[in-house]
């Protein structure tokens, strides 16, 4: 297979494309990339929904859920076939603009481009007013779910509101509200598709392993028929602003204050705009930036602190977040910050820190072109430039703006926009006795203007509030990873409201007979792209350290994992809960010679990202960095692996964060069903039954003393694995590795042994029946439910048979439960099911987040969903072959990146996988016949044992829960940390 020449060393990699035009106006960009056998299928509409009108919002966002729904050639959900595929899809609407993308084995792009072309030219044929009322359903489930019912949540419909006049395009948030999305009609819908979604508003970017003049040809094939629709007039708003400093507050269901300072600035790519994205960076970009350094490290009054700028087409705003630790109060968090930013005005910023902040932003640049699919991706920026600038090979021009920012710039930037016409939001607790919404307390004076303003000039880089479709649930290897891994691209921006105008005007779909009698039936695929899974090289270090190594060129990046096998949460035993966490946070809080906040600032100072922390099997040190700086960041890697520090302060510091988010999580309806599920599957004797993080009573009790044994006990070189892919080779990595970790020897201070340990590979048994627990949260718009049991280990024989299984059952978009919740009855917003394979037996659930009306109904059809699996509607020939196909087709993709493929070969290490587990992984899913899967679905899935947890407002689920039959007697009241409570009334 060819692959890409390397890259220049130094400069930004090229990302070339050859691009044309159809008759009917559709822009098309090709980018070829032969490095794994996918094509990215990327479609930009350039309406958003500031292209709707006050009283039709929502618009932009329902409509994009409805491009999924089927067309007159394929009149059933797209996810279907795509995912039989082996590929992943998905879309977003924000304020701008609406993407789809799709990313599919190389063989399969006819049948991407079949699908998006007919939805783009016969989507409304296939309209119906059953579709809409379900697809309302699901986008006002996604409203409660993801807005309404969560913490914080109401904010951004706040910050619209309050920033922009009512008749501006960007006063409303993405989503809409709830009264509009009830009252559109189809004709509303149609009118607005027959605007806005045609060829000559669209930019199609393929973006993979095709041949450059087959997919042309393709193209034209399937969309060259569409006529082109009528002229999109660009929507145009005067400049907003804020005459004075207005304040806000609202009470909400939440345990810390939070304070929200925003400022109106400017227009994507205009004059201003990077150097307001560095300041962004300089003020709270790392660890050492300046307000996280003051409120979060120095003061300790803050819990967190966030800071981004938001430009988009018609103007942008500057915002920093900042939650209030306990006891500390909105005006001491704002007196701080207006502290540092009077400091940044007056005396601007150093060249060390716009050094620092160019080279984070020019590192992740280069992190995402590396994968050519999905949301921020290659296709997806080649797309952006195009849409917005009419320019796809904007990536160096787009970066050079961030070089040619000056300290001079900072400091005007910062002198001439965060200045007192700023808003003020502040979110406080909820008084005990406010009922179910939060409680608004409106300013006394909301001076909001506009004034005239040029044209706006597009963006580079999505920073607004970005509203996903669908909910993919499916890895492509259906692994569990031990740790969490380095991001390997993060958008520059944060989130932000919507708005906007529309132009009367009219056109026509497709109805050419002679057109569509070529699209009988879908495209067949074309032969098997050859795949072989990249080859590890293997070494070992003189202190016993295995090396896994896999060179990839075609970038300048390097990704390294250090797998600790015996660092793992899962193997505490009777230590205190959250010991391995806690200690692996603490690795880089200070190591060697540098402090935690020298680490940060080095490895900002070269772009690099380093994560540390522990999953149930594993403890893991990350690194990702650009080639050239490998020697330097090896260095900073050493110490933190072998000779971590563990400053008192700074485990002081982290304990007292660690505990206060643990009082935040409380505020999640998700995340209190987590805590309470875990409780009531293993107890307390288990170390499964606790959070990683550990809880309230366990870490006040862990002292320094007890991080250093623990590191010395378990950070053992012949116990671990280091990983490294990337753009490197072996004969000339090894020696820098004995190099760093010659002094790394495994310890045996700490092996002191844990006599009353249980023994955490017994199986545990299941109760004798099922039981219905009821977490009361009052005032929540939606009930979270989690069905499940103890099932499996990560080594159990029937692995294999499991994924199939839990694929069809409730791990992909098209698995039975996400059909039947989601798109059948419109309960949800999305849900799904999961095997927790550990090292010792872990948990199987079944969860979804439902309207609270619909809580009981909800409960009976996962039961019955299960029990269905199980025999009483049992697995068709036809379901198995789909599962499988989607697994092993889709294997490809999840070797793309070399964060991916680190990613893969941890999991080896962890699990002890045979060395040619991947190299037989699609004939071992292949093999699995549809006996394997009943007999599984038999073995593993206990509807009649299993614990039944929901999280809601009791007052109005409970009587409907209880006459749920042959359960609802069994109802029991617990807390939000799992214990049984009367439920009565303080």
């Amino acid at each position: 297979m060819t692959k890409n020449p390397p890259a220049a060393r130094g400069t930004l990699p090229p990302v070339n494309f050859s691009e044309f035009y159809l008759d009917n106006g559709l822009r098309v960009i090709l980018h070829e990339d032969r490095s794994t056998p996918i094509v990215a299928v990327n479609l930009w509409y350039h309406v958003g929904s500031k292209n709707e009108v006050r009283g039709r919002t929502g618009f932009a966002h329902l409509f994009e859920h409805m491009m999924f729904q089927g067309s007159k050639h394929y009149d059933a959900d797209y996810f279907k076939p795509l995912q039989e595929a082996g590929g992943t899809l998905n879309g977003s609407t924000n304020a701008d603009r609406t993407n789809y993308w799709e990313t599919v084995p190389s063989n399969y792009m006819e049948l991407a481009l079949f699908l998006e072309s007919d939805r783009m030219g016969f989507l409304l044929d296939a309209m119906t007013e059953e579709k809409l009322n379900n697809q309302r359903d699901v986008v006002m489930n996604e409203k409660r779910q993801n807005y309404d019912d969560r913490p914080y949540g109401l904010v951004p419909e706040r910050i619209a509101a309050t920033l922009y006049p009512p008749e501006h395009p960007y006063s409303w948030i993405t989503i809409g509200s709830l009264e509009d999305i009830k009252a559109a009609t189809i004709a509303d819908v149609k009118d607005f598709f027959r605007r806005f979604y045609t060829p000559n508003n669209a930019s199609l970017c393929l973006a993979g392993d095709f041949d450059r003049d087959d997919a042309r040809q393709s193209v034209e094939k399937h969309f060259g028929s569409i006529p082109r629709g009528p002229e999109v007039f660009r929507v145009q708003a005067e400049r907003a602003r804020l005459n004075a400093e207005v304040r806000y507050t609202i009470e909400d269901r939440v345990t810390l204050p939070r304070v929200y300072l925003t400022w109106h600035t400017v227009a994507q790519m205009t004059e201003d705009d990077a150097a307001l994205d560095i300041l962004s960076n300089i003020l709270v970009g790392t660890k050492a930036a300046r307000i996280h350094r003051a409120l979060v490290y120095e003061k300790q009054i803050a819990q967190d602190v966030s800071a981004f700028h938001n430009s988009r087409e018609l103007g942008g705003y500057f915002q920093i977040v900042a939650t209030a630790k306990p006891e500390v109060s909105i005006h001491q968090l704002e007196a701080a910050i207006n502290e540092e930013l009077e400091h940044i005005k007056r005396e601007g910023a150093t060249a060390e820190e716009i050094e620092r902040a160019y080279n984070i932003c020019e590192a992740s640049f280069i992190y995402s072109i590396q994968t050519v699919g999905g949301f921020g991706s290659k296709s997806d920026q080649l797309n952006l430039y195009a849409t917005f600038f009419d320019k796809p090979d904007f990536f160096a021009e787009d970066l050079a703006r961030y070089r040619r920012v000056t300290m001079a710039d900072i400091q005007s930037v910062a002198e001439r926009y965060l200045t007192h016409e700023r808003f003020v939001l502040s979110v406080v607790p909820q008084a005990p006795s406010a009922t179910k919404a939060a409680k608004e307390n409106a300013p006394t004076d909301v001076n909001t203007s506009v004034t005239p303003s040029p044209a706006p000039n597009p963006d580079a880089a999505a920073k607004q509030e970005i509203v996903p479709s669908k909910i993919e649930t499916n890895d492509p290897l259906g692994l569990s990873s031990p740790a969490k891994t380095v991001a390997e691209a993060s958008p520059r921006g944060g989130a932000a409201p919507t708005a906007s105008v529309a132009h009367d005007i009219s056109a026509a779909q497709v109805t050419s007979e002679e057109h569509a009698s070529d699209r009988r039936a879908l495209p067949v695929a074309r032969s098997e792209p050859q795949f072989s899974v990249p080859h590890a090289e293997q070494a070992r270090l003189g202190n016993g350290l295995e090396i896994l190594f896999v060179g990839r060129r075609e970038l300048p990046i390097i990704n390294i994992n250090l797998v600790v096998r015996a660092a793992g949460a899962g193997d505490e035993n009777q230590t205190p809960a959250g010991l391995a966490s806690l200690t692996t946070d603490m690795l880089d809080e200070g190591a060697g010679a540098r402090t935690s906040l020298e680490i940060s600032e080095t490895l900002a100072a070269h772009g690099s990202r380093l994560s540390t922390g522990a999953g149930w099997d594993a403890g893991f040190v990350q690194l990702l960095t650009l080639t050239r700086h490998l020697d330097s960041m090896l260095q900073i890697f050493g110490d933190v692996t072998a000779r971590p520090r563990f400053p008192e302060n700074d485990l002081e510091r982290l304990k007292a964060k660690r505990l206060v988010a643990i009082r935040q999580r409380r505020d999640s309806a998700a995340a209190i069903a987590d805590t309470v599920f875990a409780r009531i599957l293993y107890g307390d004797c288990h170390p499964y039954g606790y959070s990683i993080a550990g809880d309230e009573k366990s870490l006040p009790t862990i002292t320094r003393i007890d991080a250093e044994n623990f590191h010395a006990r378990t950070f053992r070189p012949q116990d671990s694995t280091l990983i490294v892919v990337g753009d490197a080779e072996l004969n000339a990595l090894v020696p820098k590795l004995e190099n760093i970790f010659s002094a790394w020897r495994s310890s045996t201070r700490g092996d002191n042994g844990s006599p009353d340990s249980i023994n955490l590979a017994s199986p545990l048994p299941l109760p004798d029946g099922s039981t219905l627990y009821l977490v009361d949260r009052p005032g929540s718009a939606q009930s979270v439910i989690v069905v499940g049991h103890i099932a499996a280990a990560r080594s159990t024989p029937d692995y294999f048979s499991l994924l199939v299984l839990n694929t069809l059952l409730g791990g992909q978009f098209t698995s039975r439960l996400n059909m039947n919740l989601r798109e059948d009855k419109g309960y949800t917003y999305g849900a799904r099911t999961s095997f927790g394979f550990r090292r010792y037996d872990g948990p199987f659930a079944a969860s979804a987040s439902v309207q609270s009306e619909a809580t009981r109904e909800s409960v009976v059809e996962i039961l019955k969903e299960l029990r269905g699996v199980r025999g009483e509607r049992p697995v068709t020939p036809d379901e198995l072959e789909y599962a499988k196909a989607g697994i092993t087709r889709g294997f490809p993709r999840g070797f793309e990146i070399s964060a991916q493929i680190a990613e893969r070969l941890s999991d080896a290490a962890v699990y002890d996988l045979p060395s040619d587990y991947f190299n037989n992984f699609i004939q071992r899913v292949r093999a699995v016949t549809l006996d394997d899967v009943t007999r599984a679905a038999e073995l593993y899935l206990q509807p009649s044992r299993a614990a039944i947890l929901v999280v809601g407002d009791r007052r109005m689920i409970e009587d409907s829960l209880r006459t749920i039959d042959g359960i609802g007697e069994t109802l029991t009241l617990l807390d939000i940390e799992g214990a049984p409570t009367s439920g009565a009334d303080d």
